[in-house]
């Protein structure tokens, strides 16, 4: 998920000096803010894919919550290449804003002035397709109080901007917990990818004597994806089947047919539903096959069934796939039968 430098304007007038707070057993100090002489413009982070690997992306605004004075300008970088979204909803919206059920959320709903907290106010997703730039969104605010926002493609990453009269944080202090907030999540994800590519790949023996072997499609941690698949069993067999199973928190895919045929546009009609059709499907080489979008687990939400998507094999050969919607990221296997 690659921080790109950029120039920022941040006008401090001077440090504002806190009245000491009367507090059970002493006087309590408060952190000291800093008070602004005319609005500026600070920068964070919108998630992050980790240098070393781009198959772990943080899930998170980095950092996840600051404070900035009314008129302040606030601007999200987006390196890509996992996508993601800045998306302010009206106040009292009740269901957080997702593609799934509002697909025109892939695209921006530009500010119109300063927001206000009354209105849809929308990045859209960046990078959409590959990233070749880091993408930036910017908009300040009206009204102090705490506006919340959403990534529309990740349910779990959520910020927030505490808007203030006349303090906010200093872009250095911004910078440094957005670094150190990054450096954990991404100790978390490398975690979860290095059980994910070594745990042994789980079979299951049928009557015929063919065996079925899963492989996961990616894993999830509280502030990550690891956008992998699990390894694919080296004894595969021409007659035995490779089921693949959604556990993570994000929608994948499984296409085959190598970069050749493998469509790069996500939300394209051939990604999203199954091609030829509904599982099992029967590998072919050098054909374009997909599972269609596999649903992620959620608390309540699609049945094992649901998240599953079976391949026959049956003849000796190598099949690539890759997940359509991770590509950037790096997400690919391989089924080598014999």
């Amino acid at each position: 998920m690659k921080v790109v430098a950029h120039q920022l304007r941040v006008l401090l007038a001077f440090p504002l000096a806190l009245g000491a707070l009367v507090a059970a057993g002493g006087i309590a100090r408060a952190a000291t803010p800093r008070a602004i002489g005319a609005p500026g413009e600070v920068t964070l982070t919108a998630g992050v894919n980790d240098p070393k690997d781009p198959n772990i992306a943080v899930l998170e605004y980095l950092p996840g919550s600051i404070k900035v004075a009314k008129g302040t300008t606030v601007t999200w970088k987006f390196a890509g290449p996992e996508p993601h979204s800045v998306t302010f909803v009206p106040r009292g919206t009740k269901t957080p804003p997702s593609t799934e059920t509002d697909p025109s959320l892939m695209f921006p709903t530009p500010p119109t002035g300063a927001y206000d907290g009354t209105t849809l106010v929308n990045s859209g997703v960046l990078p959409l397709g590959a990233a070749t730039k880091v993408e930036k969104f910017s908009m300040s605010f009206a009204k102090t109080g705490t506006y919340t926002y959403y990534c529309v493609l990740h349910p779990g990453m959520v910020g927030k901007i505490q808007v203030t009269d006349d303090t906010q944080d200093s872009q250095s202090s911004i910078t440094k917990r957005g670094k150190q907030q990054q450096k954990k999540y991404l100790a978390e994800g490398e975690a979860a990818k290095k059980k994910l590519v070594k745990a042994a790949p789980k079979k299951t023996k049928n009557a015929d004597g063919s065996t079925t072997y899963t492989v996961e499609m990616g894993a999830s941690t509280k502030h990550t994806d690891v956008l992998a698949f699990s390894p694919t069993p080296r004894k595969v067999k021409a007659g035995d089947h490779v089921t693949f199973v959604n556990n993570s928190h994000a929608p994948h895919t499984a296409s085959f047919g190598g970069p050749a045929l493998v469509p790069a546009i996500p939300t394209a009609d051939n990604v999203v539903n199954p091609v030829p059709g509904a599982s099992p499907q029967t590998l072919v080489p050098d054909t374009y096959l997909n599972s269609g979008w596999v649903p992620p687990k959620t608390k309540g939400g699609p049945p094992l069934a649901a998240r599953s998507f079976t391949f026959d094999v049956p003849d000796a050969g190598k099949f690539e796939y890759a997940c359509v919607l991770h590509l950037g990221s790096g997400m690919a296997g391989e089924i080598d039968a014999t």
